[in-house]
């Protein structure tokens, strides 16, 4: 964890909440995840076993549009000794955020079992969990679904496990407590280089990962990123993986035609869109502006 400032930045959930006032569906999912951060940040169990990551810390925390209703994580724990913990230590934490925070109308807990994923839980390299957080209000009919464990509106989790993980920073979540923990900026920009140079492999087509590249470095300026640690990251990453990475890479047509295809998708979540070619154009600046020389020569 490398936080730069004494006191680490407070990231305003309830403005977060408050612009989606218009739209109840988004407004009510933007209230439960406040919840199930807040339970994160106050459960010691979960203090240094996760760091929040994915389009939800790029929401609260840079200001992305982008939309997004999942939690993504990344653990340091054992899998195994996680996922016999995790509901019993996230349901404690939902109750004393509803309390804490003052959303008593709600009602939410972990819905039903997790999900192992793969079925070879304890052996796989990356493995990782899935659940469901329902959600309902005190006294409606939805309720009686979240008892009986078959609630239809549910927060997606996912937490995955033997990431590397190479900088962190903490935000707080209720002015003066609640830390918790995130994935940095330049941690993030490295991700998504990553998970770029990895859709061939995967047989994935990752239109998100250029346009959150371009849009952080907008937000964020390149000056303020750290170009060495970043190369780092992407390349122990990518080494843990498997996936091939050196300067030219980023020009492989098919990553780009995987990352184009479906591009115009996002207008729907954006309204405005830049296109393709103007975020790439970014990305790729940057991308072959790391200091490759070093890492060629091993330092």
């Amino acid at each position: 964890m490398s936080p730069e400032n004494d006191e680490p930045p407070l990231v305003d959930l309830s403005a977060w909440i408050a612009e989606a006032a218009s739209d109840v569906a988004k407004h009510n999912q933007r209230q439960i995840t406040t919840i199930i951060l807040n339970a994160v940040a106050m459960v010691d169990f979960f203090h240094g076993n996760l760091v929040l990551k994915g389009g939800t810390l790029l929401a609260i925390a840079h200001g992305s549009q982008r939309q997004t209703s999942d939690l993504d994580f990344s653990a340091r724990a054992d899998p195994d000794e996680f996922a016999a913990t995790f509901t019993d230590a996230m349901n404690r934490g939902l109750d004393r955020a509803r309390a804490r925070l003052g959303y008593v109308q709600w009602r939410c807990h972990v819905q039903g079992k997790l999900k192992l994923r793969p079925r070879n839980f304890a052996s796989d390299r990356f493995p990782a969990i899935e659940t469901r957080i329902g959600y309902a209000r005190a006294g409606s009919a939805d309720e009686k679904h979240l008892l009986a464990h078959n609630c239809t509106n549910v927060i997606d989790v996912e937490v995955s496990f033997r990431e590397p993980i190479i900088e962190t920073e903490e935000v707080r979540l209720v002015a003066g407590s609640n830390l918790l923990e995130v994935y940095s900026v330049n941690e993030v920009i490295a991700e998504k280089f990553r998970a770029y140079l990895q859709q061939g492999i995967r047989n994935r087509r990752r239109r998100q990962d250029i346009y959150d590249i371009a849009f952080l470095l907008e937000q964020h300026g390149e000056e303020g990123m750290d170009r060495a640690l970043i190369l780092r990251a992407l390349h122990e990453k990518c080494a843990s993986r498997n996936v091939p990475v050196d300067p030219a890479r980023i020009d492989d047509p098919d990553l780009i035609d995987r990352a184009k295809s479906e591009w115009h998708s996002m207008e729907l979540e954006l309204g405005e869109l830049p296109a393709f070619e103007v975020c790439f154009a970014a990305a790729r600046q940057f991308y072959l502006s790391l200091p490759w020389d070093r890492l060629q020569e091993g330092s």
